[in-house]
């Protein structure tokens, strides 16, 4: 075989990638983040994973992370509140926190002190680099970040209790019902927590309808744009 047959230009490609992300890993600038951000039943963590395989399939050095658990620790420590109570914090309506703060003055004071310390773990461990970070917020907390690229999921209502039925084993009536709470829950969170519209494209680098790209053509894609577009 020719180097001419050998040398295709995807492996040029593949090779001008892997010497891009090594130059992060040893230039002594921050490491990339990417924050990722969906309407309830897209598949952000399995693109999560499928991004963090990829990249450090081709980086030597620190490993990349996807962060979910390990903000709440972080918040934890940071707080001195337990995971648990951090949990319940996010996952509370607000209608439920105001009549709370009607009889216990600091209820309303605890929450603001858990999202001042969860928008400092964000941002650490986004200034860090080298880590996704799922839902929570992220793409506000770190927007200004310059190593931070932000992604967010769209998918039609179909694609998405489709997932949902799939992955809970549940009746279409079921996941619709799931959805909508979930839903709810989170919108609820991110009112309180950011004070922003998720939904608001000039939030993104990218938006992408994970209905019409499945997750490896979608990592391949956010990789890319990493890769061409960023330095």
């Amino acid at each position: 075989m020719s180097n001419k047959e050998f040398w295709t230009p995807q492996l040029e490609s593949k090779l001008q990638a892997w010497h891009k992300m090594q130059q992060w890993a040893g230039d002594g600038k921050p490491a990339p983040c990417i924050t990722i951000a969906r309407e309830f039943g897209c598949q952000a963590y399995p693109l999560a994973e499928k991004l963090v395989e990829r990249f450090n399939a081709r980086t030597a050095g620190n490993p990349w992370i996807v962060l979910d658990r390990q903000i709440f620790n972080e918040v934890a420590r940071l707080s001195g509140y337990s995971v648990d109570q951090i949990e319940k914090s996010q996952d509370t309506p607000q209608s439920l926190k105001s009549i709370f703060s009607m009889f216990l003055d600091g209820c309303m004071a605890e929450e603001t002190e858990i999202f001042s310390c969860m928008r400092s773990a964000l941002r650490g461990f986004a200034e860090r680099g080298n880590c996704v970070i799922v839902g929570r917020g992220a793409v506000c907390a770190a927007q200004d970040l310059k190593n931070c690229i932000h992604v967010r999921l769209v998918a039609a209502e179909q694609f998405r209790v489709q997932k949902i039925m799939d992955y809970h084993k549940m009746s279409e009536n079921e996941a619709r019902k799931f959805i909508e709470l979930h839903k709810k829950q989170r919108d609820d969170f991110i009112a309180r927590f950011t004070r922003e519209d998720l939904t608001d494209a000039k939030l993104y680098h990218l938006v992408i309808n994970n209905g019409r790209m499945g997750i490896d053509k979608i990592a391949s894609l956010i990789e890319e744009y990493l890769i061409r577009y960023t330095s």
